[in-house]
């Protein structure tokens, strides 16, 4: 790491112009290097896209992983929740699968709560220790009213996953604290809203608290979203759906031509 640092130190400063992917990370590249970067925020390529009620039904009725459960999902006795990763240690699952037995507990007892159906998507080196841990939350009978399955998909049809779901979560907590999620970027993408580990610098940078998404800082904090989006008429949920979908109308080109495009001198 000395040598990567001390590399990327000596040459940055010889580059005639530089990007970053946040606010926070140009910050950081100052201070560290003394160099000026242009943010240039991820935006989402263009096969994610929301869906109507009618593509919506197709797919759940198509997609194995949602077709024995898409008549409980399309009447809301059910939601569907999806969290993609690369099953790495940026990303604590335990958070989720603490949240989602405080969830089940709740919805032993409250009528108004709806079962979930969680689809976490992705491969990686620790997807079997988790694995194992939902296989004894099951064993235990912690997750009675939610039901957790591993899918790994096309990229169409993980795009449509999203744009099929209820709700996304991002458990990605960021190293350095000036990245920023793709999976997010995704999610908005397809005019999903999000609750996400925020307990980092850039988090603000993707989403704007109450309007297209929420964050939450351990499990009990997840498990309390669940409840306030998830009960009764989800009115908060269709509000953060509208933020979402706003969301995905900044694409790749009115986020490069203004950035980058000037930077190469493409676009005046």
């Amino acid at each position: 790491m000395r040598i990567s640092k001390a590399y990327e130190s000596f040459f940055s400063r010889k580059a005639a112009g530089h990007l970053s992917v946040t606010n926070a990370m140009s910050g950081v590249l100052n201070e560290m290097f003394g160099i000026t970067a242009r943010p240039l925020h991820d935006r989402p390529p263009t096969h994610f896209q929301p869906f109507s009620p009618s593509q919506r039904t197709t797919f759940l009725h198509k997609l194995p992983e949602t077709a024995p459960h898409a008549t409980d999902l399309l009447n809301g006795r059910s939601r569907l929740i999806v969290s993609s990763t690369s099953w790495t240690a940026d990303e604590d699952f335990s958070l989720l699968l603490d949240a989602l037995v405080a969830y089940s507990s709740s919805a032993a007892t409250q009528r108004d709560l709806p079962n979930l159906l969680v689809i976490i998507t992705g491969k990686g080196p620790h997807k079997d220790h988790y694995l194992s841990q939902l296989k004894k939350l099951n064993q235990h009978k912690k997750l009675e009213h939610v039901l957790v399955v591993t899918a790994w998909l096309a990229t169409d049809d993980y795009a449509a996953l999203l744009a099929s779901a209820d709700l996304g979560v991002s458990l990605h907590t960021s190293a350095s604290g000036v990245d920023l999620p793709m999976k997010v970027v995704d999610m908005f993408g397809a005019g999903l809203p999000v609750v996400g580990w925020s307990q980092f610098e850039a988090w603000t940078e993707l989403v704007t608290e109450g309007v297209n998404g929420r964050g939450f800082g351990d499990a009990e904090g997840l498990a309390d979203l669940f409840l306030e989006l998830l009960t009764g008429d989800a009115s908060m949920l269709a509000r953060l759906r509208e933020g979402a979908l706003r969301e995905c109308g900044f694409r790749w080109d009115g986020e490069w031509d203004p950035v980058a495009g000037r930077l190469f001198g493409l676009v005046r």
